[in-house]
């Protein structure tokens, strides 16, 4: 009985993953195009982005529409810099909204602590 205790002991935590570690995995995908029309994606955590401002250049697919910029934490105390389109930025918007949104409920409907570092 008391190994079977034990055993169920050591596995519960291995189930049931820490809150903190949790949401440092999710990551929002977006893809990014440069001023020559050039694309590609990127990768990166919701927590980590700073903010969405005008780019320098105009949409190649869209010269009346203006590129715009995803600022991101690099941790070091600046900034790493994506262009993207319009509605790109939006969606990424939209997606962190969601994601917040979607963190709150959680510890609205628990007793949870989220502690991020």
């Amino acid at each position: 009985m008391k190994k079977t205790l034990l055993m169920a002991t050591a596995l519960i935590p291995m189930l049931f993953p820490i809150q903190g570690n949790a949401a440092d995995s999710y990551k929002v995908v977006f893809e990014t195009m440069d001023c020559s029309g050039n694309t590609g994606f990127a990768t990166v955590g919701p927590d980590e982005i700073y903010k969405v401002g005008n780019g320098d250049c105009s949409n190649p697919e869209d010269p009346g529409k203006k590129l715009k910029q995803l600022l991101i934490h690099d941790g070091q105390g600046s900034y790493k810099v994506y262009t993207l389109t319009q509605q790109e930025a939006r969606n990424v918007m939209l997606e962190v909204k969601e994601y917040m949104k979607s963190r709150k409920g959680v510890l609205d409907r628990s007793g949870a602590i989220i502690i991020s570092h």
